[in-house]
Formats: structure tokens, sequence, C-alpha cells
């Protein structure tokens, strides 16, 4: 599996990060810009990005602006051969009852509030039924 990590919190992306390394082959970024330019170039490499894990709280453009800028973007670009949507794990302090809610009607699949430890991001990952498909890690090519 191959996983996008966008948060602003360079200690929350590195532990994120740490967390998922058993399961998938990370990549992490900064902030939403930069996040949704790794989206695309996935996409435009033809190996796209099974999760990403959104923080809420980050200047510029927020993980829930992020969110709804892939989902447009999968939206627009659904023609393309064995297209799948990414799965988006929310992953942010933000616990009030109007981000969770919006989150899901944007397009998230799950919402974790940190701290997040191996238990809670195991659990979150089977209930995204990701964890079957990632016992071996596999990488793209650019073949």
């Amino acid at each position: 599996m191959r996983a996008l990590i966008v948060d602003d919190d360079y200690v929350s992306r590195s532990k994120l990060k740490a967390l998922l390394v058993p399961y998938a082959d990370c990549d992490a970024a900064p902030d939403g810009s930069i996040g949704l330019q790794l989206f695309q170039k996935a996409h435009e490499e033809r190996c796209p990005y099974e999760l990403i894990t959104l923080d809420i709280d980050m200047p510029c453009m927020n993980g829930q602006e992020v969110l709804q800028q892939i989902r447009k973007w999968e939206s627009e670009h659904k023609a393309y051969r064995d297209y799948k949507e990414a799965k988006v794990l929310m992953v942010t302090v933000r616990d009030a009852p109007e981000d969770i809610v919006f989150s899901f009607r944007e397009g998230c699949e799950w919402y974790l509030i940190k701290p997040v430890n191996a238990e809670k991001l195991r659990s979150a990952l089977n209930r995204l039924e990701l964890l079957a498909s990632t016992e071996e890690k596999v990488a793209c090519s650019n073949a």
C-alpha cells in the first residue's frame, strides 16, 4: 500500500509515518498544497495513494479543504483505467461534532483523534479494509 501523510506538525508527521511503515510506503507533506501536488503527481505516475491521512488544523489550506479538492479531482478523473478512490483518514486533535460530521460528509472514511497509537491506527486500517492488502508492502514501479 502507498500512503500520504499531510500534517504541518513535524512530530505528528514523523510519529504517524513510524506507525504506518509496517503497512505502507509513506510520503509526507508539511501542508495541504504540497499534499495535493503529491496526490496529483502520484496519479500522473500511475501509482496513486491508497491511503491519505489529513490533519485539519493547517495554515493556508486546512485538511477539510484538501479533502474537498481530492474528492473533486477524483470525481473529474474517474475515467482512468482501474480507477479507485483513495481512502481518507482524518487524524487531528479536533473532536468537535461539526468537524467530524463535515469531514465524513465531504468524503473521509474514518476519523482519529490525536494522539494516535499503533492500536488505534491498526483498528482504523482494519475498518478501511486496508490491512488484508498490506501484509506485504508493495511499491509501485514506474514501468
